[in-house]
C-alpha cells in the first residue's frame, strides 16, 4: 500500500560499523515486507527522530499510516519515554495521519535460541574450550534504570540455563545497573566454574559491546580463567524474525507492552518517586522537546 511506511528507529553510534550494522538489519526487514521502509535514529546520527517522523508523515499523506519501530531489545526510557514522546509530537503535528508504535524485540524464544547458538559457536571456534558441564555463561546486558528491562536479561539468562548442561548461566550489566560484568564474572568462579563464556546481548557493535571485551580480557588475564566471548545478536534471521512480527503486531492491531512491572504504574523498590512521571524526551532535536511533555498513559500498542 502506497499510503504505509514503516520506519525503523535505532539508538545511533559513534562507532561506524554500528550503523552500517543497523541499516543492514533495516534492508533485511524491508526484504520481508511489503512496506515501504525509511530509518531514523535517537542521537547520534543523522537522520533525528524529529526529521524521520517528518519525512515519513509526508511521505503518507492524509490518512496514511507510519509503523514505528524502535530497534531495541527491551522497554526501557528509550522505549517508554524518548521515542513514545517523538510519536505523541508527531500525532499532534500530523492530526491526519496515523501513527503505530511498535513494541520491543524481547522477550522472546528466538533470541534465547540465537544466545544459545552464539555461546555453541564460541566453544566450537575454541579447539582448546573445555566442556560445557564446566562453563559458566555470563549474559550482559547494557543496563538501564528500569528494572522491568533489567529484569529481561535474568530471565533470558534463566532460559539459557534452563535444560542444558552449562555449569550456571549468570547475568550482568555494562552500566548503570548491578551486577557489573566484572561482579557477574566473580561469581561464576565463586560457583565452579572453570571457563567461562561471556556473551554481549546486544544487537550491534559499539562501544558498550567494545567495553566488555576490555573488561572480560582484564579479568581472563588477573584470574587466570578462560574467558571466551561471543558474537553479539547482529542481523541474524532469528532476530530478524522477530522485527518481523513486531511489525505484523502493528499492522494487526495487537502491538501491546505489559504495564504490569512498570515503575511509572506501581512503587517498584528505589523508584518510587517515578510512579506516574511525565513522559518526555530530550532527542527530539528538530522538534520542541522541552515543550512536549505528557502524562505517562503507556499507550505503548498506539
Amino acid at each position: 500500500m502506497t499510503n504505509q511506511q514503516l520506519l525503523i528507529v535505532g539508538h545511533g553510534s559513534r562507532v561506524s560499523q554500528a550503523v552500517i550494522e543497523f541499516n543492514q538489519f533495516a534492508d533485511a526487514v524491508a526484504a520481508q515486507i511489503n512496506i515501504p521502509t525509511a530509518t531514523c535514529f535517537l542521537e547520534l546520527v543523522d537522520p533525528d527522530m524529529a526529521a524521520g517522523l517528518t519525512k515519513a508523515a509526508q511521505t503518507v499523506g492524509d490518512g496514511g499510516n507510519v509503523l514505528v519501530l524502535p530497534l531495541f531489545l527491551g522497554g526501557a526510557a528509550h522505549q517508554k519515554n524518548d521515542v513514545a514522546a517523538a510519536v505523541r509530537w508527531a500525532r499532534a503535528q500530523f492530526p491526519t495521519v496515523t501513527f503505530h508504535y511498535g513494541t520491543p524485540l524481547s522477550p522472546h524464544a528466538n533470541l534465547v535460541a540465537l544466545t544459545a547458538l552464539r555461546v555453541e559457536d564460541a566453544l566450537a571456534a575454541n579447539a582448546d574450550a573445555l566442556p560445557p558441564e564446566e562453563t559458566a555463561v555470563l549474559v550482559v546486558g547494557r543496563g538501564s534504570s528500569d528494572p522491568a528491562s533489567n529484569a529481561e536479561i535474568a530471565r533470558t539468562a534463566y532460559l539459557l540455563w534452563e535444560k542444558r548442561p552449562f555449569r550456571t548461566v549468570e547475568y550482568a550489566f555494562q552500566a548503570v545497573a548491578r551486577p557489573k560484568v566484572a561482579e557477574g564474572l566473580q561469581r561464576c568462579i565463586a560457583l565452579g566454574a572453570r571457563q567461562i563464556v561471556v556473551m554481549p546481548y546486544l544487537l550491534f557493535t559499539g562501544k558498550v559491546d567494545e567495553a566488555i571485551h576490555v573488561i572480560a580480557k582484564r579479568f581472563s588475564q588477573a584470574h587466570g580463567i578462560p574467558v571466551l566471548i561471543t558474537d553479539y545478536l547482529n542481523a541474524h534471521p532469528l532476530v530478524v524474525d522477530v522485527a518481523v512480527q513486531r511489525v505484523q503486531e502493528m499492522l494487526d492491531h495487537t502491538a501491546a507492552m505489559t504495564c504490569d512491572l512498570c515503575k511509572y504504574r506501581f512503587p517498584m523498590a528505589g523508584y518510587e518517586h517515578q510512579v506516574g512521571a511525565e513522559q518526555h524526551t530530550h532527542h527530539l532535536h528538530g522538534g520542541s522537546a522541552h515543550s512536549h511533555r505528557h502524562g505517562h498513559h503507556h499507550h505503548h500498542g498506539e
